[in-house]
């Protein structure tokens, strides 16, 4: 075990519900998930602190809660933190500049962060997608909105309109005609266009690593009620399975976060989605972003807490080396 170490998580807070020794968060799936990486990590000595990704002023927090003591304390200075988690940010989207704040500040001022602020800046625009796609990892033909998009809309071909910087399925449009531009006229460049891949009713096959190690998986499908929801985001009505992936899976998943840490973006904690295509499996997303992982659905909510205190551990050791066991 290391020396011990502050480590800040960064959430989306639950303000109404939030007590003077109960810091709520505000997430739509595996809600509890934080709390269980929280006592994985005070269970090897560290001291854990939750704060609202909102309450900053300047560049310091306004208000902090210790999970350790379970109440409100003073705000330490961001730069007594050995570890930043960049954490359950729902909401980001609709705030950008704040939350680049927050990255930069936590960047400048904190001894790690996860993931890395690099990192988080390629993949929260997803024209990652062609980055990967030109060093080989397949994903649904993706193209920039404009002539050639309208006239496939036009020639009968669905296509599914993404916002380049969104989170749960926010804003995605399937595209049957060109009639659905109309709805993003104005702000194109917002949006990339994909092939509709129909595979996609039949799940989404997500599998989560903790650096290149993989944990867990589960498979996500769109509504059954709803034939024409191509969206798997439980918040839409998408149910979520426990999942054992194929060898091909794991084989193309690993390739993923072996060919995005190739670029020199450090991953340590991600989720890959991936649908099935023709040729093998495609990639949908890469989430190195505050993505949910899922660990309670197979009922390993505790372990993977555990789990993933003895990876933050060994990355303090690391990068820190004042931390270093003694």
């Amino acid at each position: 075990m290391t020396e011990k170490s502050n480590i800040l998580f960064t959430l989306a807070e639950d303000e109404p519900h939030t007590t003077a020794d109960h810091f709520a968060v505000r997430f739509s799936v595996d809600e509890n998930d934080c709390y269980e990486f929280a006592d994985g990590l005070k269970a090897l000595g560290h001291t854990v602190y939750f704060a609202n990704w909102k309450d900053l002023s300047g560049d310091r927090l306004t208000r902090i809660f210790c999970d350790n003591e379970k109440r409100f304390v003073a705000p330490p200075a961001l730069s007594s933190f050995d570890l930043a988690f960049v954490y359950k940010m729902e909401g980001f989207l609709f705030d950008l500049p704040r939350f680049d704040r927050m990255v930069s500040l936590v960047e400048r001022q904190c001894g790690l962060v996860v993931n890395h602020p690099r990192t988080i800046r390629h993949n929260i625009d997803k024209r990652y997608l062609w980055d990967l796609e030109e060093r080989g990892i397949a994903v649904p033909e993706t193209l920039l909105v404009g002539e050639e998009v309208r006239n496939r809309l036009r020639r009968g071909e669905k296509m599914v309109l993404k916002p380049r910087c969104a989170e749960r399925g926010y804003g995605a449009l399937l595209a049957v005609d060109e009639g659905v531009l109309q709805l993003i006229a104005g702000k194109e460049d917002d949006y990339i266009a994909q092939e509709y891949l129909p595979s996609i009713r039949d799940g989404e096959r997500s599998l989560v690593y903790l650096g290149n190690q993989f944990q867990h998986a589960v498979i996500k499908k769109p509504p059954l009620s709803n034939p024409s929801e191509f969206r798997c985001n439980m918040t839409l009505g998408g149910t979520v399975e426990v999942y054992e992936p194929t060898e091909s899976e794991l084989r193309f998943s690993q390739r993923v976060i072996d060919t995005y840490a190739s670029m020199g973006y450090e991953v340590h904690f991600s989720r890959v989605d991936i649908v099935a295509g023709s040729d093998g499996p495609v990639l949908i997303e890469a989430e190195l972003l505050n993505p949910s992982i899922y660990a309670n659905y197979s009922k390993r909510g505790k372990e993977f807490g555990e789990t993933i205190a003895r990876y933050f551990d060994r990355l303090i050791q690391v990068h820190l080396p004042s931390k270093r066991t003694r």
